[in-house]
């Protein structure tokens, strides 16, 4: 039986509080302790490494951000239902090959990522490569039972990032990654707009509030998170 246990560390919370372990995984064969951040990022107690989950992807954390069919309070509900669940047992994990973006390793935990896709509490999410046709099969039921953020069906995309013209002064273009529920991919919409803190940005049936990320967490939390 494999014992699930917490051990202080200086890790950081994305606030800046030091964090605890507050789960484990089986990760490449060793039980390791990890801070789960939500429901498909983690960093490893002992290294601090964080690592980005394969395949899926779970809704933000950080506030009542998402709009769409169960509207906004309930997918933050959802989003935190997402770490609840990684938190809950001790999933096999392997690292893989390639980044996970961010200075990120790219971790897989199959049976993780199985449930929280089949309980509507995360989507397929890929980039580039193709998603794995029995992902999509896992969410199209989920999508049909209307479980999870599926309640009311699906959109036609899901904004799962926004970005602002006026994030870096030199550019002239920047994009939104939208996410389509029945193909899983992840592409970007390029544009030339500035959002303004807290305001909604909306496309292909979904919309994402636009906080900065300097703004997210913490005493320098924007008014909409409080």
């Amino acid at each position: 039986m494999l014992l699930v246990f917490v051990i202080s560390a200086t890790l950081a919370q994305p606030g800046g509080t030091p964090a605890e372990s507050n789960g484990v995984v089986v990760l490449d064969g060793t039980e390791t302790a990890v801070y789960w951040d939500d429901g498909d990022t983690f960093k490893v107690t002992e290294t601090g490494a964080s690592a980005r989950l394969d395949g899926y992807n779970t809704l933000e954390s950080y506030g009542a951000v998402h709009r769409f069919g169960p509207g906004e309070d309930a997918l933050f509900e959802i989003a935190n239902a997402a770490t609840t669940m990684a938190k809950s047992k001790t999933w096999q994990c392997t690292t893989q090959p390639g980044s996970g973006g961010y200075g990120r390793i790219r971790v897989s935990c199959p049976d993780l990522r199985e449930a929280l896709l089949a309980g509507g509490l995360a989507h397929v999410f890929a980039v580039g490569d193709s998603a794995p046709p029995a992902l999509l099969e896992i969410q199209r039921k989920a999508i049909q039972a209307q479980n999870g953020m599926w309640k009311g069906g699906a959109p036609s995309g899901i904004v799962t990032s926004v970005h602002s013209l006026d994030e870096k002064p030199d550019q002239t273009e920047t994009y939104n990654r939208v996410v389509d529920p029945t193909t899983g991919q992840g592409t970007k919409r390029p544009h030339a707009e500035t959002h303004k803190a807290c305001s909604w940005v909306c496309q292909e049936g979904s919309c994402l509030l636009y906080v900065p990320y300097t703004q997210r967490y913490g005493e320098g939390r924007a008014a909409c998170l409080k």
